[in-house]
């Protein structure tokens, strides 16, 4: 069975881009709403943006194994770009569980129900925030390595 894989289209490096920037500003704004956990009792602001995290995450991700790691896989040229894809599917999957349970803490922050100390909380936070960062980060450099070999019509580990 032949799979057919396309090189990377404008629409799909603008969605791209635009899935992680997205990302990459709501890391943003809950990391400033939790700095500002002494102001507002409620926590609505981290409700209302953990919220938004497993929708964020899901969108990004199906993207991403949709089009970016076919092409990625296709042009590598080694068979090191399989080993690549599986560690990140495998970040993927942990940053979905993972966001997940801090959208559960959160919500049961907000709600008076979380016995947790705010300290972990917040560190539970930084560590998951740090992780999607540097996740962000390896597959912008991969989409760049994809989109210069395609460029140069050339495998990326050539």
């Amino acid at each position: 069975m032949t799979v057919s894989v396309t090189a990377l289209n404008a629409p799909d490096i603008r969605r791209l881009e635009t899935n992680h920037q997205q990302l990459l500003s709501l890391s943003l704004q809950l990391e400033q709403a939790m700095e500002e956990i002494g102001t507002d009792p409620k926590y609505v602001d981290l409700q209302r943006l953990s919220n938004s995290i497993f929708l964020l995450l899901r969108e990004a991700h199906d993207l991403e194994e949709r089009v970016l790691f076919p092409g990625f896989d296709h042009r590598a040229g080694s068979c090191f770009s399989v080993m690549i894809i599986e560690h990140l599917k495998a970040e993927h999957r942990y940053d979905r569980l993972a966001g997940e349970e801090l959208r559960l803490t959160l919500t049961a922050l907000s709600e008076g129900r979380c016995a947790l100390p705010l300290d972990t909380i917040a560190r539970m936070l930084r560590s998951f925030l740090e992780c999607l960062r540097r996740h962000v980060s390896t597959e912008k450099l991969m989409m760049e390595a994809l989109l210069a070999a395609e460029a140069e019509e050339r495998e990326i580990f050539a």
